[in-house]
């Protein structure tokens, strides 16, 4: 009898030969042949499960995303001491942070934070990272008090900048709103702090202040006025410029002086560094009426400057407002007087606008 051969003449390999397939290359259902007969509902459900069920998911993923991106930090500030230095007028106030969700940051960077303490916006003061938990984060902040020193049932405005990291839109910059309502200095436990996260796209900070060609041997005397401003933009990477139109000084809701040009502007000057603190563009006012004030500090003065900017291939205009802007005047032996910004830079608001009408 002959010998049977096993293997098939075409090549087919036999049932038993068939090599086991791995559970990811094996389909979930087939579809017949289309001359064989029509596919039935269940098996068109289970042939075209796995892409509903990816889309599905592609769904819910996007939708987890957007909850995160939107969620409130959930940051929380306490006071946990006052310390008040009636000689120097000095207040030293120590704050422990519930440290917001993952995607927030908070930069306790005193060269770039903004201090009110009821109406008057804090000249000098300075805040110290003391040490970081994983949920909790300690600073402390002190500040010249100024006239408020002996003042009760107050409120400390602090603005720290910060940055949301987000999923599916671009990152977003900004600043953390503080606001304590002190109404008594013995109870802390008692002191209730809000925050909040504001979105903007550019900061702005009146850097300098500069006064010179004053006289001091007169009751009412001239000056010029030089105020230099900063704009820094995370977002962009500080590819940002400013091109001023038209500016005016004031104090209180007086103008004291208007329209000059520009002494320094950066319209399409891009600053290289987001840690640069060169004036971006100034301003000059010339033949400013000032008191005649020497040896102390002048306060009460603001600037309204309508900018246009370049930022990322977008132009807008802006009129921006930088109020209460301290300055220190003193006299040399002849009498003439100069003057600069005491403290750190101030922090200026902004609102856009769709034409260069100064007055807001």
């Amino acid at each position: 009898m002959a010998s049977q051969n096993s293997a098939h003449p075409f090549g087919y390999s036999t049932p038993s030969d068939t090599r086991r397939r791995w559970w990811w290359s094996r389909p979930i259902a087939t579809l017949p042949a289309p001359d064989d007969r029509k596919a039935t509902s269940k098996e068109l459900a289970a042939y075209f499960s796995p892409l509903w069920g990816g889309l599905l998911t592609a769904i819910a993923m996007f939708l987890i995303f957007l909850f995160t991106d939107e969620a409130d930090p959930h940051a929380k500030f306490f006071i946990q001491s006052i310390a008040i230095s009636p000689s120097t007028a000095t207040y030293h106030v120590d704050f422990l942070v519930r440290n917001p969700s993952s995607r927030y940051s908070i930069y306790y960077d005193d060269r770039d934070a903004s201090v009110r303490f009821g109406d008057v916006n804090v000249a000098v003061f300075k805040i110290i990272r003391e040490r970081s938990y994983r949920d909790h984060t300690a600073f402390s902040l002190a500040f010249d008090a100024g006239e408020v020193i002996n003042g009760t049932d107050v409120e400390l405005h602090i603005k720290l900048r910060g940055m949301h990291e987000r999923y599916i839109d671009y990152d977003e910059a900004g600043h953390f709103d503080i606001t304590c309502h002190i109404r008594s200095k013995e109870n802390i436990e008692k002191i209730n702090c809000h925050s909040g996260f504001t979105h903007m796209r550019m900061l702005l900070f009146a850097s300098s202040v500069t006064v010179s060609n004053a006289n001091a041997n007169t009751n009412i005397s001239t000056a010029d006025w030089r105020v230099g401003l900063v704009a820094k933009s995370p977002v962009t990477r500080c590819k940002i410029s400013l091109h001023t139109s038209k500016s005016r000084l004031l104090r209180g809701d007086h103008e004291v002086v208007s329209g000059s040009a520009p002494w320094l502007d950066g319209f399409g000057q891009f600053c290289t560094s987001y840690n640069t603190y060169e004036p971006v563009t100034s301003v000059d006012f010339k033949g400013v009426e000032m008191p005649g004030v020497v040896g102390d500090l002048v306060r009460g003065y603001k600037v309204e400057i309508a900018v246009a900017v370049k930022a990322d291939g977008e132009h807008v205009f802006l009129i921006v407002l930088c109020g209460d802007l301290p300055v220190k005047l003193t006299a040399d032996p002849k009498g003439n007087v100069i003057g600069s910004l005491l403290g750190n830079m101030k922090r200026c608001e902004y609102v856009v606008g769709d034409n260069l009408n100064i007055h807001v």
